[in-house]
């Protein structure tokens, strides 16, 4: 599959201006999962202070 871009400035503008949004949108993360994953690094933290120090 080719991909051709075009020689018009506008466009490409327009082009960067929808990957971008596009990349905004695929990396927000639901309020539920941002603390499942906070939960996940404070365990892995306290399992790594448990095992480096014995406590």
């Amino acid at each position: 599959m080719k991909s051709t871009t075009s020689s018009n400035p506008t466009t490409n503008k327009q082009l960067v201006k929808s990957a971008q949004q596009i990349q905004q949108k695929s990396t927000f993360i639901s309020e539920a999962d941002y603390y499942d994953y906070e939960a996940e690094l404070a365990q892995e933290k306290s399992d790594y202070y448990h095992l480096q120090y014995g406590y």
